[in-house]
């Protein structure tokens, strides 16, 4: 199926626009007009926007008057001015390229994740998100280490998470039980079943975006986002791809994180499947998820038990005594594991940056 241009947005409303965002952007026209920086001028008289797609080098930015494509530093992933989908913006013009992201006005929200081309480096996935919606499709088995490692990116990123089920059109009895499985997995998680081809759920969707709130789908390819995204906005926006038989995965038929604005309000991010799911740093969104195993963890006898074989460990005991999950044990101990894998990484390369700078001169006495 092909797909058509996303509808355009006819003020900065429809992209999300609200008091809260007018007051970040204040400040940080504000904190501009109090700086040394001698671009500070030229910022303060930027055009405000949201960014709706980011590609290499270049994005395109949601503006009060139009859809403009934007000069930014999106090659490189972690630098200050790298701009992701759902950004709000400053805009400024160079002399020689033209329009550029001249400042990021600071996020509220952001999904990051450990980048899974470099080593020990964060990558921002969306930011200023209202509502973070894990998508998992019921043509598959309930896979608990995928959607509690995708409830981590969504409970660390300030968002409200919630578990969408899709496809249940494709199935009948097992329904039930996989939204009971699901909602087993996170903290008072909402679980809402749907299917874009009957219509059910839809409107339990509808209702997350109420307020002009911004709702970003994460998912394995295959999941049915794009699929639901068409369902939403009433039209074929996304491609669709077919699935595998075998095991029910797809070919990633959406490529770019993009910004979609609803006619009927709301702001929808669709995003490409997502294989890597690295953690980054999301130590409270861990035992937020695995809020049945923390709260036990928290009777170890030693403050750094990793749950495996530490005598006086209250977490291996209530296994034993039938009332915690091992595997679901096994995960939480495994995110736990590379985040402290993580911070080991950090600092050796901390400390190979340290070893290679060069010693200051010698001071004659």
């Amino acid at each position: 199926m092909s797909s058509s241009p996303p509808p355009q947005a006819s003020s900065l409303i429809d992209v999300g626009w609200n008091d809260d965002v007018a007051q970040r952007v204040e400040d940080q026209r504000a904190a501009n007009g109090s700086s040394a920086n001698d671009s500070s001028d030229n910022v303060a008289l930027a055009v405000v926007g949201r960014v709706g797609r980011v590609d290499r080098g270049e994005c395109d930015v949601f503006t009060e008057d139009d859809l403009v494509r934007v000069a930014s530093d999106s090659v490189r992933a972690q630098a200050d001015l790298a701009p992701a989908t759902g950004d709000w913006v400053l805009i400024t013009t160079d002399p020689d390229i033209g329009p550029v992201i001249g400042q990021i006005v600071p996020r509220r929200t952001a999904i990051v994740r450990r980048d899974p081309s470099e080593h020990v480096i964060e990558q921002t996935i969306v930011a200023n998100v209202d509502v973070v919606a894990v998508v998992h499709g019921l043509d598959q088995d309930v896979n608990p280490a995928r959607i509690e490692r995708f409830l981590v990116l969504a409970q660390d990123s300030g968002a409200q998470p919630v578990v969408v089920l899709t496809k249940s059109d494709l199935v009948s009895a097992s329904v039930a039980e996989a939204a009971r499985e699901a909602a087993d997995l996170g903290d008072d998680v909402a679980v809402l079943v749907t299917s874009a081809e009957s219509g059910q759920g839809l409107e339990d969707l509808r209702a997350l975006l109420a307020g002009n709130q911004t709702l970003v789908l994460i998912g394995p390819s295959g999941a049915g986002k794009s699929r639901l995204v068409n369902a939403l906005a009433g039209q074929d926006l996304q491609a669709i791809g077919a699935v595998r038989e075998s095991d029910a995965k797809g070919r990633h038929t959406t490529t770019t994180r993009e910004l979609i604005p609803l006619a009927g309000g709301g702001v929808l991010i669709d995003t490409p499947g997502i294989r890597a799911v690295g953690v980054w740093n999301a130590d409270v969104a861990i035992d937020r998820v695995f809020a049945d195993v923390s709260e036990v963890a928290e009777q170890c006898k030693f403050r750094d038990c990793t749950h495996r074989m530490e005598p006086g460990c209250a977490v291996r005991a209530a296994v034993d005594a039938g009332t915690l999950d091992p595997n679901r044990v096994d995960r939480y101990a495994t995110l736990w594991s590379e985040i402290a894998d993580q911070a080991e990484e950090a600092e050796e390369r901390r400390r190979k940056r340290s070893r290679g700078k060069p010693r200051p001169p010698r001071r004659e006495r």
